[in-house]
């Protein structure tokens, strides 16, 4: 009893978990007249990685298969009497519930229709609003610094952070519909990612910043979020790291900048001074792919940052003459000079 227990509570918490970053397909299964056909055998498979999740339909011809990572998808339905229907094509994002509604065709032979390039699968069944951000938005549109969060400034009702945390390269600072920048809520693979500490170490809001080279998509959820999320006034930001595939793929990258390309900037001209050292190397790479073919795969990512800056900065200070005692002025107290006398 007490190891069931023990299983229920280490268990329980990693699948709510996965509900929020998976994804769920839903829908009926229906013959040519509209009747629904129940105990048909549906099979959801992942094109990239060649693993299927099966399931039947109720008497009422519904079926539901959630759990299932972002990625693309083909659906099998198939029934006693009927063709075997494959739709080809899905893409499921990142907390999406999309509806898949299948029609059989009557036939007494084994026959296999096959619906190729079919329209984009609707989310009929949440009130959430949102906007999911591809990995090809994020690896192809410019990002200063490569972070991935400014991205989310594509969503409607999404700002930038105060100028404040601007200036100091603050990132994961969002205003979403005027609500402040810290009542946002960061989930990276349906893990909590929210720095709690005063002192926000590494002037991030999120624990892990990941590389976008690592992220498969994300999601932001602007309002009407299910209650899975609601437990902050803000946004929710829902990420999700890239898995690998029955085929090894992977990239290298590099970013830099040089004051070899660099002009001399103003206050250096103006003081006769040299050009500042600037370098800047953003660099690294992600590979993933499987382990045991159609069953077992790994990911992984690495990213590495090398900054130097110099920056040019003017102050005052004594000269010769005043360092040896000789003033051009009489030398005065300020902090008594000119003050009234009580007595």
């Amino acid at each position: 009893m007490v190891i069931a227990l023990l299983a229920v509570i280490l268990l329980g918490p990693a699948s709510a978990f996965a509900q929020q970053e998976s994804a769920t397909i839903t829908g009926e299964v229906r013959d040519a007249s509209g009747a629904v056909v129940p105990n048909a055998a549906v099979t959801v498979t992942n094109i990239d990685t060649n693993i299927t999740v099966a399931t039947v339909t109720n008497d009422r011809g519904a079926y539901t298969v959630p759990n299932l990572r972002p990625g693309h998808y083909s659906l099998t339905a198939e029934a006693p009497g009927f063709t075997r229907t494959v739709r080809t094509g899905l893409t499921l994002q990142v907390a999406q519930v999309a509806r898949a509604d299948v029609t059989l065709e009557g036939s007494q032979l084994t026959e296999t229709v096959q619906v190729v390039g079919a329209s984009p699968l609707l989310e009929t069944l949440t009130s959430s609003r949102g906007s999911v951000i591809d990995q090809r938005k994020i690896v192809e549109l410019p990002l200063n610094g490569r972070d991935y969060n400014q991205l989310a400034l594509l969503s409607p009702g999404v700002l930038p952070g105060t100028p404040r945390l601007a200036s100091v390269n603050f990132k994961g600072v969002l205003n979403v519909n005027g609500n402040r920048t810290f009542n946002n809520v960061f989930l990276l693979d349906g893990v909590d990612n929210i720095s709690y500490s005063n002192s926000f170490r590494g002037e991030n809001v999120q624990l892990v910043q990941p590389s976008i080279e690592a992220l498969q998509e994300f999601k932001i959820q602007t309002n009407a979020y299910s209650a899975e999320f609601g437990r902050s006034s803000g946004a929710v930001v829902n990420a999700t790291i890239k898995s690998g595939s029955n085929t090894v793929r992977g990239s290298v990258y590099e970013f830099f900048r040089n004051d070899a390309l660099d002009a001399n900037n103003y206050f250096s001209r103006l003081l006769g001074a040299p050009k500042p050292v600037r370098e800047r190397n953003q660099f690294g790479g992600a590979a993933g792919g499987p382990l045991v073919k159609n069953r077992t795969f790994w990911f992984g990512d690495y990213e590495g940052l090398r900054d130097r800056e110099g920056i040019p900065r003017v102050r005052q200070v004594p000269t010769a003459a005043e360092k040896a005692g000789l003033f051009d002025a009489a030398v005065f107290d300020p902090f008594t000079a000119g003050r009234p006398e009580f007595g």
